[in-house]
Formats: structure tokens, C-alpha cells, sequence
């Protein structure tokens, strides 16, 4: 069976788990960024100061990463449907057991 997909809801990339998941990335890098990794700027900021900065890394990430993605979801709408463009295409194929 060979599907193909036309539109992508952009209402489902912000609703769904996609953000939530973009957060967990971005705390991980913001740790890697302020905790893990020795840097000389950062060696006088406090604690607190560290945790605030994993935390205002990890809210722009998933706000900049969110917008990326409803900004190619509606690009991959208008090349699909108004200008008739082949979406993709995925061939499925049923196994039975």
C-alpha cells in the first residue's frame, strides 16, 4: 500500500509531545552548557544563577525549535497544496504472522 501525505496539521506539532521532548533536549544541552563543560565566564556565577540560565536556555530552545517546525509544516502545505507538489511517500506493506 503505497501512502502519501499532503498536509501536516500544524495545531498537532504544538499540541502534541514534540515540545516536551524539546524541552528534555534542551535541559540536557543547558546542563551540558552551565555544569558539565568548564568555562572561565561562568565559574563566578552561583548555583541559582546556573539553574536559572539551564532554564531560560531551555524555554528559548523550545520556543525557537517549535517555531522552525510550524514554519516548515506550513511551507510543506503550500508546496503540497496549493502549488501541487508529490508529497512524501511511504510504501507499507501488510505481514502477516
Amino acid at each position: 500500500m503505497k501512502l502519501e501525505v499532503r498536509n501536516v496539521s500544524i495545531t498537532s506539532i504544538i499540541t502534541s509531545a514534540m515540545p516536551i521532548v524539546v524541552f528534555a533536549l534542551g535541559v540536557l544541552g543547558g546542563i551540558i552548557t552551565f555544569l558539565l563543560v568548564p568555562n572561565l565566564q561562568l565559574d563566578m556565577m552561583s548555583i541559582g544563577g546556573k539553574l536559572q540560565s539551564i532554564g531560560y536556555f531551555s524555554l528559548l530552545y523550545v520556543i525557537i525549535v517549535s517555531a522552525l517546525l510550524v514554519f516548515i509544516a506550513f511551507l510543506y502545505n503550500i508546496l503540497t497544496g496549493v502549488l501541487g507538489m508529490k508529497g512524501v511517500a511511504f510504501d507499507i506493506e501488510e505481514i502477516s504472522e
